[in-house]
Order: C-alpha cells, then sequence, then structure tokens
C-alpha cells in the first residue's frame, strides 16, 4: 500500500489557513464600516429631527394612556384585607334583608 500524502487533506479546523484570516479581516471591516455609517448617521439633521419627534411620540403620556393606567391601578388585585372586608360587607347586607 502506498503511504498517504498528509499535504493534500483538507485542514479539520480553519485557524491558521488564508480563509480564516480572510473571514477575520472581512468581519472586522464589516464592523468598522457598520461604526463609521452609524457615527455619520447620528451626526446628521435628519437623524435629530427623527430623534426629536421619537422622543416626543413615546416619552409624552397622552389622556388615553392616562385613562389606561387608571383602569389598571382600579382593576387591580386587592390585598386579603380589603376582599375579607367585601365578603364581611355582603354578608351584613344578607342579613339585612
Amino acid at each position: 500500500m502506498a503511504s498517504i500524502d498528509t499535504s493534500k487533506r483538507k485542514p479539520r479546523r480553519t485557524q491558521g489557513t488564508p480563509s480564516y484570516q480572510y473571514r477575520n479581516r472581512f468581519a472586522c471591516a464589516i464592523l468598522a464600516v457598520g461604526t463609521v455609517l452609524f457615527g455619520l448617521w447620528s451626526l446628521t439633521p435628519m437623524q435629530r429631527i427623527v430623534n426629536e419627534r421619537l422622543y416626543k411620540d413615546l416619552a409624552t403620556v397622552t389622556e388615553e394612556e392616562k385613562d389606561r393606567k387608571a383602569l389598571f391601578e382600579f382593576a387591580a388585585p386587592r390585598p386579603g384585607k380589603y376582599i375579607r372586608q367585601a365578603i364581611d360587607e355582603g354578608e351584613h347586607l344578607r342579613t339585612e334583608r
């Protein structure tokens, strides 16, 4: 049997191969380009306008939201003391009839 030429085998790992180096360079380039584009976007006047609109829409509380929060507070679960008090009042009303 002829011996197997190990130089022709595929590598079992990518570390140390040219594709590994190209992959790392590509990933770093993508991160750098994304960072630069985000930095430029954050400096534009259009972004400031959009940010102010979003802040105005999301940060201010409308009347609907106030009513909704009040409704949830009204229907919130009550402690056991209030439940016991309501049961006692109900029994008291039944005995008065």
